[in-house]
């Protein structure tokens, strides 16, 4: 038993100072603009970052609110355009731990993702940083892609743009004034013909309602921890399997449907990851995918 704990830490301390972590870089002139740390007037800026090299072969997913917002890599931060308010920050690693921050606008704050080693894998603390320090560790790293489209900075610097354009709808009145006047067919027809355009205008509007579901759903390969379709009695028993076979309890999703759900997860020493099948709350390793 010691020999399989001494192996496993081996395997762990491997991962953490070895390899570099594959994690979506932003444009070198995105990454030096950010480090302007320019305020927006209506949102606060918030800057998670990872300024050390230790676990460079480790991504780790970083949540605010319970919305992936992206991986960090070694030496990478996020730049997040947030509202003002409560919010929780989460690190997916073994312990995933969370920071509760309170922010306002036009204010900036920095939050530093510390690398710990685990038992079976990686761990991360949060630390709320002084703008001096955060700011150091922000020109030490390089901007992150963000996943999270309502909390990228170019979105939220482009609010006002559209506000300072809202005189245009005035312009367009003379136009809609022309074409009514060249053309008179339209003007002319009968009351009943108008009163049955919207029913024909409701029809793509239940469609798109109804496209719309499946996007609804979670992808596959998502963070189970994040998923709602799953219960915490699952998950649990889940990572109880991941754990008892020396894998990392970061699970992601294959499939779900109903009480029945398949997760993976990644094992230090093998490219192969562990399959779990759960029905309910009783979980088991399943035959690999493929």
């Amino acid at each position: 038993m010691k020999r399989t704990f001494f192996a496993a830490a081996a395997i762990a301390v491997a991962l953490l100072v070895t390899g570099c972590a594959n994690v979506q870089k932003a444009s070198e002139a995105d990454s030096e603009h950010a480090k302007v740390f320019s305020p927006i007037a209506d949102k606060a800026v918030l800057y998670i970052y990872r300024d050390e090299s230790f676990g460079s072969a480790i991504k780790m997913p970083v949540s605010v609110d319970g919305v992936m917002v992206g991986e960090t890599g070694p030496k990478s931060f996020l730049e997040l355009a947030v509202t003002p308010g409560h919010h929780t920050i989460m690190s997916h690693t073994e312990t995933n731990p969370t920071l509760d921050i309170d922010t306002e606008a036009g204010k900036a704050y920095y939050v530093w993702q510390e690398v710990k080693m685990g038992m079976w894998a990686a761990r991360s603390l949060l630390h709320r940083m002084s703008d001096s320090e955060g700011q150091s560790g922000v020109r030490k790293s390089e901007l992150l892609q963000t996943m999270a489209p309502a909390m990228r900075m170019n979105a939220a610097v482009a609010t006002p743009v559209r506000e300072t354009e809202a005189p245009a709808p005035a312009a367009a009145e003379p136009v809609a004034a022309t074409q009514t006047a060249s053309a008179p067919a339209p003007v002319a027809q009968p009351a009943a013909a108008v009163e049955a355009a919207p029913a024909t205008a409701a029809v793509p509007a239940a469609e798109s309602e109804g496209d719309s579901a499946p996007v609804a759903q979670p992808a596959a390969g998502g963070i189970a921890a994040l998923d709602d379709r799953i219960g915490k009695p699952m998950f649990d028993a889940a990572q109880d399997v991941a754990s008892r076979h020396q894998c990392e309890r970061l699970l992601r999703v294959r499939s779900v449907s109903g009480d029945d759900a398949r997760f993976y997860s990644a094992c230090p020493g093998t490219s192969t990851p562990i399959e779990i099948a759960c029905h309910g709350a009783a979980c088991s390793e399943a035959a690999p995918q493929g």
